[in-house]
């Protein structure tokens, strides 16, 4: 019947008597009524404002006494939202603190202070939050700094452990993929273990290993999607869905197709010294071959990402680089495994090789030349493009001055100076561009709708090969001299020329087979 005025009220209404009576009785109900309010509130507990953990009070007052121009607090009595704002300049020197130290207790309660202020807020305020908590977590994968890593893995792990913070499943994530890194990346064992117990505990992590040769396992689809092609000499291996490569000794005339031990797709191929040649792809899948490809052994991975793009100028060694930053670098033929973390979350695809060096590209305009193939890199500017031009693949003649790049909406990008600067380069084409490759003076492009438009000015000016009407995109293409080139794409399709890219016919794959 509800609360106590409720019932008083239905007490009353039901009582008998005339008119009088009635109204009289009314107006002493609506009296009780109202005294009962006016009594019964003191009577209730006053109300409590919520107060906040003793570990974040303490890190206010560290914050406050150490960096007292960092933050603006608001009303002592809004212990809910107690951060009105951050200054930007003092912001700037806090990160500077992250990057090359020294990270202490009171850096750790400033940064602790800051993101779970900006958790509390709503709309762009908690989003600045969100990325800043990324920024910060980046930043501290990078600082080739056991303190900050730890430190900053605290406040990640105390969201964590909150299952209601609102930086929750962000923090899930920065934990397992960038803080994780950096400590592997600096041997540091315990945290790595600490951070996968807490994140995944079901999964173990370990830095890779071999499960032995792992032929003969599962069969090879004729169709297969491919993805990735590389070419050197007569020598050519292409490699898509299901775990397929196939390679050829004789530049495309016969295929072979032996067993990789899995059947994740691969999205990249790569040869390298001597008779080795690496694929990589789906999850982490990557599988290496020291005999040219007639068998492979399995070569885990520590992180479960898509691997989209290979480098490798020595024995044994190669960077591998995909989706959310991912850079894994071994030097042991995969037994162990480098994790080098990024600041920014950007997808990497493509290597290309350029004198001892590797050019890699990706999303948000990346294209950055990594000394000997070792990130960090640096990177190029872009012109005439926006700076946020998604960027698929990347190619650099014999000299190394000359490259091209190639991405969305038909782009064509050119750089004279080894790949400092990149200027587009005006074509009749609008397509999305997936591949580029070349030799000498020629280069070809391979994109959308069965594009292969041929260059025989190192990128200058281009025009379209002759090939096959097909309604279908080609993803990657790769000389292996100057005049033989090989373009990959669905239904196991493999294009060659001749004749240095300007005419391509059908050698394995397509609709036909």
């Amino acid at each position: 019947m509800g609360g106590p005025p409720a019932r008083l009220a239905h007490a009353l209404r039901f009582r008998g008597g005339g008119s009088d009576d009635r109204d009289a009785r009314a107006r002493t109900a609506w009296a009780v009524l109202a005294a009962w309010v006016l009594l019964a509130a003191p009577l209730s507990a006053p109300a409590q404002i919520a107060s906040n953990p003793p570990e974040l009070e303490q890190a206010i007052a560290t914050t406050k006494a150490a960096f007292p121009k960092l933050v603006q607090f608001g009303p002592p009595d809004d212990t809910e939202h107690f951060l009105n704002a951050v200054d930007d300049a003092e912001l700037e020197k806090l990160k500077a603190r992250l990057t090359s130290g020294p990270f202490d207790d009171k850096v750790e309660a400033a940064v602790y202070v800051m993101l779970e202020g900006f958790s509390r807020m709503q709309g762009p305020a908690q989003t600045f939050g969100r990325n800043l908590t990324s920024e910060i977590a980046g930043l501290a994968a990078t600082s080739h700094d056991k303190a900050t890593l730890e430190g900053v893995g605290r406040v990640l792990m105390r969201f964590l452990e909150d299952q209601s913070h609102p930086f929750s499943i962000l923090s899930q994530g920065l934990l397992g993929e960038k803080i994780r890194c950096g400590a592997a990346s600096e041997g540091d064992d315990a945290l790595v273990a600490s951070i996968t117990k807490a994140v995944n505990p079901d999964k173990e992590y370990d830095f890779g290993s071999t499960d032995g040769n792992t032929a003969d396992r599962f069969g090879i689809h004729p169709q297969a999607d491919l993805f990735s092609v590389a070419a050197r000499g007569p020598r050519v291996a292409v490699a898509g869905y299901f775990g397929s490569v196939l390679v050829s000794q004789n530049g495309g005339d016969s295929w072979d197709a032996p067993n990789t031990g899995t059947d994740e797709p691969f999205f990249a191929v790569i040869f390298g010294p001597g008779d080795e040649l690496w694929a990589a792809g789906r999850a982490g899948a990557l599988v290496h071959s020291k005999d040219g490809g007639r068998s492979w052994l399995r070569r885990p991975t520590p992180f479960a990402r898509h691997i989209f793009g290979l480098y490798t100028d020595a024995p044994d060694t190669v960077l591998a680089v995909g989706d959310y930053g991912l850079q894994l670098r071994t030097e042991n033929g995969g037994d162990r495994w480098l994790c080098i973390p990024r600041v920014q979350d950007v997808i990497l695809g493509r290597i290309a090789p350029v004198d001892s060096d590797g050019v890699v590209v990706g999303e948000f305009g990346t294209i950055e030349r990594l000394p000997k193939g070792i990130p960090p890199g640096k990177r190029g500017m872009l012109r005439g493009v926006p700076e946020d031009t998604y960027v698929y693949d990347a190619w650099f003649d014999e000299t190394g001055k000359v490259g091209l790049a190639v991405g969305l909406a038909g782009t064509i990008l050119r750089s004279d100076d080894g790949g400092a600067t990149w200027n587009k380069v005006k074509t009749e084409f609008t397509q999305d561009m997936f591949g580029v490759g070349g030799s000498g003076s020629h280069a070809v492009v391979a994109g959308e709708g069965g594009l292969l438009a041929l260059s025989t000015d190192g990128g200058q000016t281009f025009t379209r090969a002759d090939s096959p009407p097909l309604p279908i995109p080609l993803y990657d293409v790769d000389f292996g001299d100057a005049d033989h080139a090989y373009a990959v794409g669905p239904r196991g399709l493999v294009l060659r020329s001749t004749d240095g890219g300007a005419h391509f016919k059908v050698v394995h794959g397509g609709s036909g087979s």
